[in-house]
């Protein structure tokens, strides 16, 4: 009987854990090999934790708009990789390149942004945040200015 309880115990933990992994997998959650562009009006930019949410107004085809939500890293993550995303304001038109979520047609993960001025905003990732530590430099993802 106590073997029988432990195995219970040991799968819901296994269920669990795989549960709240898969909730903060952009991977699971995003499709990169679909990558698009959306253009609109920033209704909203919450960057805040455990996750930053830009909300964004794109006109469709037949005039209507659409509310697309777009998810970020966290606050804490992207000022330790200098992402100046103090450079988006409420009210300005840009174009956000995104992955597209693989459930919700108006849910989508940031990858950079086209700002008012043409410069290119990008979040460099943790992945050169890592290298950046191991080699004893720092990550400063300023945006790209337009040529």
């Amino acid at each position: 009987m106590v073997s029988k309880v432990i195995i219970g115990a040991f799968t819901a933990c296994l269920w669990l854990e795989t549960a709240v992994l898969a909730h903060h997998s952009v991977t699971v959650n995003f499709d990169a090999s679909r990558a698009m562009d959306l253009t609109g009006r920033l209704k909203e930019v919450d960057i805040r934790n455990p996750h930053s949410r830009i909300t964004l107004e794109v006109k469709q085809p037949d005039g209507a708009v659409k509310e697309w939500l777009i998810e970020w890293s966290d606050r804490n993550a992207l000022v330790r990789r200098k992402v100046p995303f103090q450079l988006l304001h409420v009210g300005d038109t840009v174009t956000i390149n995104v992955s597209p979520s693989r459930m919700l047609d108006n849910l989508a993960y940031f990858r950079t942004a086209v700002l008012p001025d043409s410069s290119i905003l990008r979040d460099c990732g943790f992945g050169a945040f890592r290298e950046a530590i191991a080699n004893g430099e720092t990550v400063d993802c300023q945006p790209e200015r337009a040529k």
